[in-house]
C-alpha cells in the first residue's frame, strides 16, 4: 500500500466547498460558545449589534470587532484586577479546566498569555502532526528540539505535540546551551532539528570548535525553523541546506488551531489547520476585512474554530502577509500564505515601506562576504525614518579593506535599486553583533537603549 500523503487524509483534503460549510458549521458552535461563557465577549457581540444566531455565512464575522494585542493585554490586566488571574477576560472555560499556560516573553510590555485545556492540547497536537508528517517525520524519528522552553508557546506544547505524534522527543531547548545541544545531536542523532534560523546559522560556526565536526557531519537531514524571518528567505534556506546537507522547512502557528509550514515547492507556507482556524487578511489603512484571492497583502487576522480556553476572534496577528490560491506545485490544496514581515516592524524611509525581513533577504544574498547579521539602527521611534537608514553589517573573514568598502557600496546600491531607498551602512567584524538561541531582533532602538 502506498503511504499517505497527509497525516488527517479527511480533513486535510476536503474541497473548497466542503471546508467552508465545515467551517461555517464550526463558527457557528465556537461563538455561541463564547456568546454564553464570556461576559466580555456577550459585550463585544452586544456593542456591535451581532448575536451569533446572525451569522449565516463566514463574511458576517467581518461585523464583529478585531481584537489586538493592545486589547488582548488590556483584558489580562482586567483579568488580573477583577479575577485575580491574568488569563484574560476572554476566557472561557472554568479555570480549574485550564492544564497549561504559556506566554510571550514581554519584551516589548506586559506577555500576553495563552491557556490551553485538555481538548485545545489535542488540538495542538493535531496542527503539529500534520505539520510533521508534511514535511517527512514519522512517528519513531528522533527529532531534537532547540526553541525556548521557558514558557513560550514554541516549547513544552510543541515537545508535547511530538511526543502524542510518537516522534522520539530530545528536549534540550535553547537554555541547554550550544555545547549541550550539539553533543546530545551528535549522541542520539535525531532526523530532525528545530530551532530559530538564526541559531541555526550560529551552529554552523561554532560546531568544529565544539565537536570537532561540521553540522552537515551530524545526519541532520530536516531542519524545521521558525520563530523569526529565515526560512522564507531563499539565501538563508540556501545556506542552511548546504551546509547541514539537509532539508529547510519554516513554520508558523502555535496555538489556537492554527498552524501552517513550507513544502519543498517553498512558495508560501500551507496553512495546514483551516478547518481549525479562520483566516482574514485586513486593510491596514482602513480596518476592513479583503476578500481572499490570489496576491491580496494584509494584515493576518485569525479566529478560533475549536478552542476552549481563551479562543481568539479576529485576533489581529500584526504579520503583514500575503495570500497565494493558485495550486503549488508540490500537489496540497488550499491557500498558502506568505509573511512578509511585522506590522509594527514597518518602517517609511522618504515614503518607501521597509520591512527588515527583506532588508536580510538582500544582505544574505552576499554571503560568503557577509555573514548574514545585520541591524537596522533607529534614532527613534518609527514608522518614519529620517534617511538615511543606518545599519550595521557584519562582512565575512578575510576581507582587505578594499574589498570591504566595494561590499559596503555594492549593498547600498542595490538597495536602492531593488528596494528604493539608499541606506548607510557601517560594516563590522564577524560574530560583532552577537548570536541568540531564541529570536533575533534586526531592529535596535538606540532611542531608549532597548534591542527590539
Amino acid at each position: 500500500m502506498p503511504e499517505r500523503r497527509f497525516w488527517n487524509e479527511k480533513m486535510e483534503t476536503l474541497s473548497k466547498d466542503e471546508l467552508r460549510a465545515l467551517q461555517l458549521r464550526r463558527l457557528k458552535k465556537q461563538l455561541k460558545y463564547e456568546y454564553r461563557n464570556s461576559p466580555y465577549y456577550k459585550e463585544r457581540f452586544d456593542s456591535a449589534g451581532f448575536h451569533p444566531n446572525d451569522l449565516k455565512e463566514l463574511e458576517d464575522i467581518r461585523k464583529l470587532p478585531l481584537f489586538t494585542k493592545d486589547e488582548h493585554r488590556r483584558v489580562q490586566e482586567a483579568s488580573l484586577e477583577k479575577y485575580g488571574h491574568p488569563y484574560g477576560l476572554h476566557l472561557c472555560a472554568p479555570l480549574e479546566k485550564v492544564v497549561a499556560v504559556n506566554a510571550t516573553s514581554g519584551t516589548t510590555g506586559v506577555p500576553t498569555f495563552y491557556t490551553f485545556t485538555r481538548h485545545d492540547i489535542s488540538v495542538n497536537n493535531e496542527c503539529h502532526a500534520r505539520g510533521l508528517w508534511r514535511i517527512g517525520i514519522r512517528p519513531g524519528d528522533a527529532v531534537a528540539h532547540a526553541m525556548a522552553l521557558s514558557m513560550f508557546v514554541g516549547g513544552t506544547p510543541v515537545i508535547e505535540a511530538f511526543q502524542a505524534f510518537g516522534a522520539r522527543v530530545l528536549p534540550i531547548g535553547a537554555e541547554g546551551g550550544t555545547e549541550r545541544l550539539l553533543q546530545f545531536v551528535q549522541f542520539c542523532k535525531p532526523k530532525m532539528l528545530m530551532c530559530t534560523p538564526s541559531y541555526a546559522e550560529y551552529l554552523i560556526t561554532k560546531a568544529t570548535t565544539v565537536i570537532g565536526k561540521e553540522v552537515g557531519q551530524l545526519g541532520i537531514e530536516i531542519l524545521y525553523i521558525g520563530g523569526e524571518p529565515g526560512g522564507g528567505i531563499p539565501e538563508v534556506r540556501r545556506r542552511l541546506e548546504e551546509a547541514y546537507k539537509g532539508k529547510v522547512y519554516d513554520d508558523m502557528g502555535g496555538c489556537w488551531g492554527f498552524w501552517m509550514n513550507s513544502c519543498d515547492a517553498h512558495d508560501g507556507m500551507h496553512f495546514a489547520s483551516e478547518d481549525l482556524s479562520y483566516v482574514e487578511v485586513i486593510d491596514p489603512a482602513t480596518g476592513k476585512a479583503l476578500d481572499i484571492e490570489d496576491g491580496v497583502i494584509g494584515e493576518m487576522t485569525t479566529t478560533s474554530l475549536d478552542w476552549e480556553a481563551g479562543p481568539i476572534l479576529r485576533y489581529n496577528m500584526g504579520d503583514v502577509i500575503q495570500i497565494l490560491t493558485k495550486p503549488c506545485s508540490c500537489g496540497s490544496a488550499g491557500i498558502r500564505i506568505k509573511v512578509l514581515g511585522r506590522a509594527d516592524d514597518m518602517l517609511i524611509v522618504k515614503g518607501i515601506n521597509v520591512y527588515p525581513a527583506a532588508v536580510k533577504n538582500l544582505v544574505t544574498s552576499f554571503i560568503p562576504r557577509v555573514t548574514g547579521e545585520m541591524r537596522i539602527l533607529l534614532d527613534k521611534p518609527g514608522p518614519r525614518v529620517d534617511p538615511p537608514l543606518k545599519m550595521k553589517v557584519e562582512h565575512g573573514e578575510g576581507l582587505t579593506s578594499g574589498e570591504i568598502d566595494d561590499l559596503k557600496k555594492g549593498m547600498e546600491s542595490r538597495m536602492s535599486g531593488l528596494l528604493r531607498f539608499r541606506p548607510e551602512i557601517e560594516m563590522v567584524p564577524p560574530e560583532s553583533l552577537g548570536r541568540s538561541s531564541h529570536k533575533t531582533k534586526l531592529i535596535v532602538k538606540l532611542y531608549d537603549g532597548k534591542k527590539d
